[in-house]
């Protein structure tokens, strides 16, 4: 089993699934790193990062799928076993789980949404 990683915003675990399940391990954006760039230094620059700094993070899907949710430009979807119908944009999460009658686990999602959304408004 891999070692528990908390997500940045919600400061949940990554790891999904239940506590005796063998294949437990962090499932979104786990151990990311982004730098800035000469360009980027704030007050010194046109942008937030510093310059020669970088910073890792890490992010569970519940946080991932909230933020784009955030975004303008939707993200572009794309699926590596094929079956993506051309035209098809994203949706959020909590929409696919009820419109989707094969769906099994709704009310597991359901809670764990719910628990993750009350833990990013306590952090924010």
């Amino acid at each position: 089993m891999e070692p528990d990683v908390l997500c940045n915003l919600c400061g949940l675990s990554c790891v999904l699934g239940h506590q005796d399940h063998d294949l437990r391990r962090p499932h979104g954006l786990i151990n990311q790193t982004v730098r800035g760039g000469y360009h980027s230094t704030p007050g010194n620059g046109l942008g937030a990062l510093d310059d020669t700094m970088s910073y890792k993070f890490s992010l569970c899907e519940f946080c991932l799928d909230w933020l784009f949710s955030q975004f303008k430009t939707p993200v572009e979807l794309g699926c590596y076993m094929g079956g993506l119908e051309e035209g098809e944009v994203w949706k959020p999460a909590a929409q696919r789980v009820e419109e989707d009658d094969w769906r099994a686990m709704k009310e597991e999602f359901r809670a764990e949404l719910e628990k993750r959304n009350a833990a990013r408004s306590r952090h924010g």
